[in-house]
């Protein structure tokens, strides 16, 4: 089996057939380079570690315990701490068309995406913290620094303590810190911050497809939209935003699916991707 590697070139990433000596590199079909938010410039502190799009913000955790709003320009909105926290509070965040969750050790916190209310937590022993956060529809996922991802399952009572499986050790270079379910592709992402740049695409099973190098010391991912582009529903996504901590905080976002116009991305129509 061919793994694949990409490599960040001219803002856009290339794919190179792992294990073939002899392979011509190509244009990937998505993972274009589409926009950047400087996040320091805007004024956010150089220890951001998490991103998830609520289908109008960006919301990125920062490691003084805040969290913060920006439009898909790149317009700070509010900035506000986050609850019963210390440290390096909430990592990876993920959005399950409600709320927006986030831990910083076995409990799972969950934030109204209009009051930007902390209203309450699950946990989960699975890790600690449940550092990458992603939801599928059904199940959350979770892992922190090692090649395992776990599979979530919550029962949605504010308090309780949720069950988890092994789903995958695909991760092979155990630098797991942000996760995101791409309901087009039918896989999920993991942003890695090991050192060597490794993007990891898993498929819906559990097992790996491909491994792309981005070049990014990676914190946490997202999907999420992007200016001048069409905005498919919630909860297909254009582009893969990923924290990327190289040097100061820079989010970036990388293409996942074509343009496609809107009166084409009916319910019925994409209903065959759930």
């Amino acid at each position: 089996m061919l793994l694949v590697i990409l490599s960040l070139l001219n803002s856009t990433i290339v794919s190179v057939p792992y294990a073939t000596e002899t392979a011509i590199p190509q244009p990937a079909p998505f993972l274009v380079e589409l926009d950047s938010i400087d996040l320091t410039a805007i004024g956010l502190s150089d220890n951001c570690c998490g991103v998830a799009f609520d289908g109008t913000y960006l919301w990125v955790s920062d490691g003084e315990c805040m969290l913060h709003l920006i439009t898909l320009e790149g317009v700070l909105v509010s900035s506000f701490a986050q609850g019963g926290v210390s440290g390096w509070g909430l990592r990876d965040l993920c959005y399950d068309g409600s709320y927006i969750y986030g831990s910083a050790s076995s409990r799972v916190d969950f934030y109204h995406t209009g009051t930007l209310e902390w209203l309450g937590s699950y946990y989960c022993d699975a890790v600690i913290p449940n550092r990458a956060q992603a939801y599928d529809g059904t199940y959350f996922y979770t892992g922190s620094f090692s090649e395992n991802i776990y599979r979530v399952n919550w029962d949605g009572v504010p308090g309780s303590t949720a069950t988890y499986t092994l789903w995958s050790t695909a991760v092979f270079n155990g630098g797991t810190y942000g996760a995101a379910w791409d309901a087009y592709n039918n896989c999920l992402w993991v942003s890695t911050a090991s050192g060597d740049g490794m993007l990891f695409q898993i498929d819906a099973d559990g097992f790996l497809i491909s491994v792309y190098y981005t070049g990014l010391m990676a914190g946490g991912c997202s999907g999420g939209n992007v200016t001048g582009h069409p905005a498919p529903p919630w909860p297909l996504y254009k582009a893969l935003w990923i924290m990327d901590n190289s040097s100061s905080p820079v989010l970036r976002a990388f293409e996942l699916m074509p343009d496609i116009p809107l009166d084409r991305l009916t319910w019925g129509s994409i209903k065959v991707l759930f």
